[in-house]
């Protein structure tokens, strides 16, 4: 039968080896996580493009009615021209029909600024709903491939716990009651190798004794961590 030794040392790879386990189904939901915000980010974006049209199709069409109302105004005074009868007032008219024009010169001008912006942004959607849709696409794969993952660190987490439990059995009384204890409080930092004389966990340097009592497979604690102490098989 081996002895604590040996049965620490192979617990302690096992309770190792469950806890990487447990990290790699734990990182699945944070996988996921960061690509749903990635694409959900995609989506604002789309969004935003949006409604930046629909924002200046409304700018548009306030200055549509605006110019509108200039070119009415224009007529208007042109319509008086024909029917000023001194010089004065038909040069006075002439001006503002002049002015008036030139304000909807204005308007026109800016009206095509912002039909070019629609134009532009009109062509930036296609890519924002391209990557939007890329973006599901990897969420959902990445959302498949996680499951399957999971299930299949799930089989491999309860493997290494059921031989956890087996070999448990083997442990002396003394050494399992305290092993318990330990592992409960502390997981797979209940123990630690120790490499020449040292706490591979701590670093700090066990005595002679502690190491003469190692090579006779009684139960040691590290005085600085605390953790079970076992001999590495090159001890």
């Amino acid at each position: 039968m081996p002895g604590p030794a040996t049965i620490l040392r192979e617990l302690h790879r096992l309770h190792r080896h469950a806890e990487d386990l447990r990290t790699q189904i734990n990182r699945g939901p944070q996988t996921i996580k960061a690509h749903q915000e990635k694409t959900a980010k995609l989506e604002e974006l789309l969004h935003q493009a949006q409604d930046s049209i629909k924002k200046l199709k409304v700018t548009l069409h306030d200055k549509e009615v605006t110019l509108k109302a200039q070119q009415q105004v224009v007529a208007k005074h042109e319509k008086q021209l024909n029917e000023v009868t001194s010089r004065k007032e038909y040069d006075a008219l002439r001006s503002e029909i002049e002015n008036d024009k030139k304000a909807c010169t204005k308007i026109e001008d800016a009206m095509l600024e912002v039909m070019e912006e629609i134009e532009t942004r009109n062509l930036q959607i296609p890519e924002y709903e391209k990557a939007v849709k890329k973006g599901k696409e990897d969420t959902a794969k990445v959302i498949d491939d996680v499951q399957t993952r999971r299930n299949e660190f799930t089989d491999r987490l309860n493997e290494a716990l059921k031989s956890v439990r087996e070999i448990e059995t083997s442990l002396p009384d003394d050494v399992r009651a305290l092993y318990e204890r330990l592992v409960a409080a502390k997981g797979e930092s209940a123990m630690s190798a120790v490499q020449g004389r040292t706490c591979t966990a701590c670093y700090t340097e066990i005595t002679a004794q502690n190491h003469n009592d190692l090579l006779q497979e009684k139960l040691v604690l590290c005085k600085s961590c605390g953790r079970i102490l076992y001999l590495t098989e090159s001890a």
